[in-house]
């Protein structure tokens, strides 16, 4: 069973950065992982191999993969030989300014986890659709720092989402047959969760909302993530914990009813248990990392931007 190890770096509303796999060997290739982020990954050199459960993509210089939350999946190389990729990590249901489109992007996103829509753009549909420039100027941002470059980033994260959406909805009538196909309501689980994080939520009730019984449920849910839906609740407080931490100056016990806890003690304690770190160390750390929107960068990362002037 791959690692589900909570991954403490990935608690924020999104991340960018390239990886070089000749720079960083022992980083490569990546084995089975899944996280609660949307991810998109285009090559730029070399060519990747995404075991994405039982099927195969290749990609290619210029060719893009999408990657919906809980998916797990594997990134090598085809050929053996090095790799560079970009990524961008988000999370749509904490970028909070469209609301409006939640609905329309979770049901796209839905279908895409399910295979319903295709998952994979080619170098001409990215170019089509602004991707490649849209994630250079991501990742630009996110290596300059400078003035807003997190309200730019999240500009270019709706640009990235309308492309995406946009490829989706002209591919849909190409996939008129598996479109009927039935809806899995167990798909929709953890972005309900996400939704209704303040409230206290029961492992039973959720299985009523799929209409099934509770051990039915249970295994079902755990043999599509990979983990029990008790640890993706608690996963998921702990996330929301952060975003408190990182953004407000809530006190825990203001942080803990907002998160569905039923004590502080207990929220300080799934905490702890998650990330390593008292509440108020995480706090503290990122007060001292500037709040940063994410907390890491690949380390090896090589020119993303052609210099200006």
């Amino acid at each position: 069973m791959p690692n589900q190890s909570y991954d403490p770096s990935i608690h924020q509303a999104f991340e960018c950065f390239r990886f070089d796999s000749a720079a960083v060997p022992h980083l490569f290739p990546i084995g089975p992982q899944s996280h609660y982020f949307s991810e998109v990954l285009l090559v730029r050199n070399g060519t990747c191999r995404i075991v994405r459960g039982s099927m195969t993509h290749i990609l290619n210089p210029g060719e893009l993969i999408y990657i919906a939350p809980l998916i797990r999946h594997t990134i090598e190389s085809a050929d053996g030989n090095p790799v560079v990729f970009d990524v961008v990590k988000y999370s749509a249901t904490r970028l909070k300014e469209i609301p409006s489109y939640m609905q329309d992007f979770r049901a796209l996103s839905m279908d895409v986890a399910q295979v319903l829509l295709p998952i994979q753009m080619n170098a001409e549909e990215v170019k089509t659709y602004h991707m490649d420039r849209i994630i250079e100027e991501c990742l630009y941002e996110s290596e300059r720092h400078e003035f807003a470059w997190d309200l730019h980033i999240r500009a270019l994260l709706y640009l990235l989402i309308t492309g995406l959406s946009r490829f989706w909805i002209r591919k849909r009538e190409d996939f008129t047959d598996q479109l009927s196909l039935p809806h899995d309501p167990i798909i929709d689980i953890p972005a309900y969760i996400e939704q209704h994080i303040d409230e206290p939520l029961r492992v039973e009730d959720l299985a009523r909302r799929c209409s099934l019984s509770y051990p039915w449920f249970a295994k079902r849910f755990h043999d599509h993530f990979g983990i029990s839906c008790k640890q993706c609740i608690e996963r998921l407080r702990v996330q929301t914990v952060e975003q408190y931490l990182t953004y407000s100056g809530l006190d825990l016990s203001e942080i803990s009813s907002r998160t569905g806890y039923t004590d502080c003690s207990h929220m300080v304690k799934d905490f702890r248990k998650m990330t390593g770190m008292t509440p108020g160390q995480y706090r503290s750390m990122m007060k001292i990392q500037g709040q940063a929107p994410f907390s890491r960068f690949s380390g090896q990362t090589a020119p993303i931007h052609p210099p200006k002037g």
